[in-house]
């Protein structure tokens, strides 16, 4: 080849470019070789995660996972490129400069050196830790979690110390100090070890019962943990320990609490120092009495003035009781009940100097996720209690704690507040802002009501971090200003602090609300998002200088990690290109590309991805999500199944990787793979008319999409699971435009599922859904039974001439799995073409893989059939025959 470029000038261009051709044709050869992918070839494929990023940036952890479980850990260099791969490798963790250790099967911790690549083995580890920024490495043996051999080593693996029978252990949030209970024969114990200079002492001794429940104040300044002296019983004694003086702090709850009020301590919950460490906070409740036992055959009784729903009451009460938070005061021993039954929800402000109560089901019967309740704070050294505020909602999005202060802010009346428990003061941080902080001025009809929130604080304490629909703002506390500091609404662009900034900002209260503070002088990585045509990135926000772009465009871009010294590391992805992972060093340098995935797709045919632009029928232009068939020909005309469920446009960048494991038996690649193109539309929704905003705005999509020429128009399909299902549902009720549908664990019958209740998690009755949330009617049945019955799918089923396929778990706790027997009844009443598929121990979503492959298979079967006119599936031929 290198002769060609030593030709002389003289040589005839028509040779020239004849040579030129005969060495392209190796390459024109290998793109016509590409082949179509089958099943078979699936399990090559991987799903790319990033793991880490060494604090000097010169090196990054990532992994491959598969579904046959052969996973390898990667480690690489991010300038030589030098990489070392490690199969079954999980755990990974950079321990300084040149350490990273990482664990094997068969319960090996390994320590590879970075520089020289040497790797060192160690036997019977099951679990392991470090400390002191990887100075430090812990090892658990065999026995990890019920008395297991410690071993502490130095970052070479060589054993410095050993403890023996350890049940528990709390590493300090600096990780710079251990907390650990052991048990032997005749003795249980709890120490301390310092890593900083290295040692270890015990605090308590005993010869009875168990030490448990470890923790630090956020300092480590203190320490407090449980002493169990009787399991039968539940006899307990709370502890805590002061570091400076090394002084032990004991109270007796069961002798001065427990016994007379026949209580106990919840030791499934953990307690909590409160930062100035004069606290410590713990959950009790009431001991059951062993002698009454419940009885299956003892009357319900539902009362119809009950705030909280029987069935739930019982429920908590059966499985753990009421849990109360209880506060003990080491230095004084003095103790408190913080909530009551008239006030049994609480929170703590971030200080847990005041407690906020209030009752969750105060105003019941209501038809919201999240009720309104009155919001009380309670004074925890006097006790005090004050009302500050009446029918507020108990969204956790609209209240938060500043970190440094008992401040609460909360959003009521279209604006941001802050009230100071302290001065007893409320006020207004936003009302001087034209902006809106929530989402009821979208054109379409929310899923349900959101206030955008309040990602965190800053650490001087002096603002608060808010968002609108696009923009991040900067409240100050006093209500003196508040700045918008992104420009995302003069281009449709979403800015959000980026969640790897949350990794070492934030602190969970001890209720499990998060709260997050800011250094606001140094930059803050932000994600971005373009709602016009999907595409993302980065940014870097510094307030003096404004913003500056790391990555943007059109793709899909996640798991951004950042070093000490700014080097960035992400993943990018598009439909038609597997996920690959770039390093930048600086926001103005090139990124180089360090690794890609899936790199045998290149040797077959894939799909591609393309956004459509349609109007609504009210005139606003609404997006949808376009998928290619692999090895596309223009020339020829597809079938096409439609996917829904709300607004679907934003999967346009997202690679999908083929694979028979899917929860909800549809796989976008699978069908592109296999002819067919794929829409995913958005939906616009107006209120009391769910099913009918679906009809309008799928139609208006399809009919955008079909004007390209390439779909078939008599065979289109269409798929909807969970709220998606109850659109299929409707739809085909409506229109003989689907000539096939798959709905997959959905509402048929409205008014049944408004009387249902629901299961996951709480129980609570499903109204809530249909007048304040996804089913978007607006108000209940008996104030407007028309909607009901307009949107109701069961009432229209006289009209589904669409052949139809229903798969449901029957241990369904979201949509109860006779809402799609309801339909199949109806259907096969009417003698329409249908078959229902019911998984006996499945749920809203299938878990079991054979379970999985058996929908996806039979889901794929059900389109062939009807829009491909593949009729060998007998089990189809056999269920929709009325021969």
């Amino acid at each position: 080849m290198t002769n060609l470029f030593l030709i002389k000038r003289s040589i005839n261009i028509s040779i020239l470019n004849w040579l030129l051709l005969l060495l392209t044709c190796p390459l024109m050869g290998q793109a016509q070789q590409k082949k179509h992918l089958k099943e078979s070839d699936y399990i090559k494929w991987g799903t790319l995660n990033i793991k880490a990023l060494s604090d000097e940036g010169n090196w990054a952890s990532y992994q491959m996972s598969y579904e046959n479980h052969l996973d390898t850990l990667f480690v690489q260099s991010t300038y030589t490129n030098k990489t070392f791969a490690f199969a079954g490798a999980q755990d990974g963790h950079f321990a300084g400069k040149n350490i990273f250790t990482f664990t094997q099967p068969e319960s090996r911790l390994k320590i590879l050196t970075l520089k020289t690549g040497k790797l060192k083995s160690i036997e019977n580890v099951k679990h392991y830790e470090l400390a002191l920024d990887g100075k430090y490495i812990l090892t658990f043996d065999q026995d990890y979690g019920k008395k297991s051999l410690l071993k502490i080593r130095n970052d070479k693996g060589e054993i410095i110390d050993s403890l023996t029978n350890i049940r528990e252990y709390c590493l300090s949030s600096q990780k710079n100090a251990m907390l650990y209970t052991s048990k032997a024969k005749k003795q249980i114990e709890v120490g301390i070890v310092r890593f900083q200079p290295y040692s270890r002492y015990i605090i308590l001794k005993d010869s009875v019962g168990k030490f448990c429940n470890l923790v630090w104040q956020i300092n480590a300044e203190s320490a407090a943990f449980l002493h169990e002296t009787d399991s039968v019983s539940k006899a307990f004694r709370l502890n805590s320990f002061r570091i400076a003086d090394k002084k032990l702090f004991s109270f007796d709850y069961t002798a001065q609490i427990g016994s007379l009020q026949n209580r106990t301590v919840f030791e499934n919950t953990p307690l909590s120092i409160s930062p100035d460490g004069k606290k410590v906070f713990f959950m009790e409740i009431k001991k059951k009495d062993p002698i009454v036992k419940k009885d299956s055959k003892t009357v319900e009784v539902w009362n119809g003035n009950d705030k909280w729903l029987f069935i739930d009451k019982q429920r908590i009460e059966s499985k753990t009781g009421i849990r109360d938070l209880a506060l003990w005061y080491p230095e004084t021993n003095k103790y408190s009940r913080i909530n009551n039954t008239e006030l049994p929800n609480f929170m703590l402000t971030s200080q847990q100097d005041y407690a906020v109560l209030y009752d969750q089901n105060a105003y019941g019967l209501q038809s919201k996720y999240y009720d309104e309740v009155d919001y009380y704070v309670k004074d925890l050294k006097n006790d005090a209690q004050n009302l500050i505020l009446q029918k507020q909602s108990c969204d956790p999005n609209q209240i938060g704690f500043d970190p440094l202060s008992n401040k609460i802010l909360y959003y009521k009346e279209k604006n941001w507040w802050i009230y100071d428990p302290l001065q007893d003061t409320h006020i207004s941080l936003t009302d001087k802002i034209t902006t809106s902080w929530d989402n009821s001025t979208e054109s379409s009809v929310p899923h349900q009501f959101m206030a955008y929130g309040n990602p965190g604080w800053s650490s001087d304490g002096n603002n608060v971090l808010l968002y609108d629909v696009y923009d991040i703002w900067l409240a100050a506390t006093d209500g003196s200003k508040c700045i918008r500091l992104t420009r995302g609404h003069e281009q449709n662009i979403v800015y959000r602090i980026a969640s790897c900034e949350f990794n070492n900002s934030s602190q969970l209260s001890y209720n499990g609300r998060l709260q997050a503070s800011f250094d606001m002088s140094k930059d803050l990585i932000l994600s971005v998002e373009n709602t016009q045509n999907h595409s993302t990135g980065y940014s870097i926000l510094n307030i003096h200088s404004g913003i500056k772009p790391i990555e943007y465009g059109s793709y899909d871009l996640s798991e951004i990690q950042r070093s000490p010294n700014n080097s960035y590391l992400y993943k990018k992805q598009t439909y038609d290109q597997a996920p690959w992972l770039e390093i930048k060093r600086k926001t103005d340098s090139k990124a180089a590309v360090l690794f890609a995935s899936n790199k045998q797709q290149k040797n077959y045919f894939f799909g591609k991805s393309e956004l459509l632009y349609y109007k609504s029928p009210k005139g606003e232009e609404l997006k949808a999500t376009l998928f290619f068939p692999a090895d596309f020909d223009p020339l020829k005309k597809y079938p096409m199944v439609v996917y829904i469920y709300d607004n679907m446009s934003d999967e346009i960048h997202k690679y999908v990787n083929p694979s028979l494991l899917n929860s909800e038996g549809f796989n976008i690649t699978n069908y592109t793979l296999n002819g067919y193109f794929v829409l995913l539309p958005d939906i616009q929704y107006e209120l009391g008319n769910p099913g009918i905003s679906a009809l309008a705005s799928v139609t208006a999509a399809v009919e955008t999409a079909t004007e390209k020429g390439y779909v078939d128009k008599s065979k289109i399909g269409l798929f909807g699971h969970s709220f998606g299902a109850y659109e299929t549902n409707f739809i085909i009720s409506q229109s003989n435009l689907f000539a096939a549908a798959v709905s997959g664990a959905g509402v048929s019958d409205v008014i049944g599922a408004y009387f249902n209740i629901s299961k996951n998690g709480i129980f609570q009755s499903d109204m809530w859904r249909y007048e304040s949330q996804q089913w978007r009617i607006g108000k209940s049945l008996y104030d407007d039974k028309e909607s009901y019955f307009r949107n109701s799918p069961i009432l229209n089923a006289q009209n589904v001439k669409t052949p139809l396929l229903l798969w449901t778990g029957k241990k369904d706790r979201i949509i109860p799995w006779n809402q799609s027997v309801s339909y199949y009844l109806a259907l096969r009443k009417l003698r329409s073409k249908s078959i229902m598929l019911v998984y006996p121990s499945e749920d809203h979503s299938l878990e079991n893989p054979d379970n999985q492959i058996d929908l996806t298979n039979r889901m794929m079967q059900w389109f062939d059939y009807f829009l491909k006119d593949d009729l060998r599936p007998s089990w189809i031929s056999k269920g929709v025959s009325y021969n």
